[in-house]
């Protein structure tokens, strides 16, 4: 399968729908354990032969969570096929239902992951706003780290110099590291908004135009 590729501004972000009518469908389930394990009480003591010596309890806890995942099958206009999967769609859809998946990436790769779910034939549509980190370059959080935790070993190294928390560059060094990195977040964070408003705003788009043909392109 061919690389989608990773986005680092709104600039480079590619949003395109793909429409079709609902051929087939395929349905799993898959299901996640997880598990607890807690250790309490315990202890005792001992004193020339006696006293007495107390077994801790442990306790492990068991929960698992399922997830539906829908596959649907779609013919174009054109006659093409394509298929696409969902988890846990939150709306009926069968065969004959009129749909369009909105998919997001990078413009320099052309591809995308699917994002949202229009079923024009009900009128209900979903987004998946999990899937926007899928298209997030993590280099901007890498990048956030780095040169934050740099700045900061630079303020502990300032300290030990000059034995001063308000001597030499150490309060600077801090500034500056907690500013680099509160500002890499901040991109991160506004730019995760930002795919996540345009994709929701073209699924809507999109349902609107097949309600009313005459705004279609």
């Amino acid at each position: 399968m061919a690389t989608v590729g990773k986005i680092r501004s709104q600039a480079e972000l590619n949003i395109f729908t793909m429409t079709g009518t609902v051929v087939g469908q395929q349905g799993r389930t898959s299901t996640h354990l997880s598990s607890e394990t807690t250790t309490t009480g315990g202890g005792g003591y001992l004193h020339q032969g006696s006293g007495f010596i107390s077994a801790p309890t442990t306790r492990t806890s068991v929960s698992s969570s399922s997830t539906h995942h829908q596959r649907l099958f779609a013919r174009k206009d054109d006659g093409d096929e394509f298929d696409v999967e969902f988890p846990d769609v939150q709306f009926g859809i069968r065969e004959g239902h009129r749909v369009s998946v909105v998919c997001a990436g990078p413009k320099s790769t052309g591809r995308g992951h699917p994002m949202a779910l229009v079923n024009h034939t009900t009128g209900n549509h979903q987004m998946f706003p999990a899937r926007v980190n899928w298209i997030l370059s993590n280099r901007i959080k890498l990048y956030a780290i780095s040169a934050g935790a740099a700045l900061l070993i630079l303020s502990v190294i300032a300290f030990s110099v000059s034995g001063s928390v308000t001597g030499g560059i150490m309060p600077v060094a801090f500034l500056i590291g907690g500013g680099v990195v509160a500002w890499e977040v901040f991109r991160w964070l506004t730019l995760y908004r930002q795919v996540r408003l345009e994709v929701e705003n073209v699924a809507q788009l999109t349902l609107q135009k097949e309600k009313d043909p005459t705004r279609a392109a």
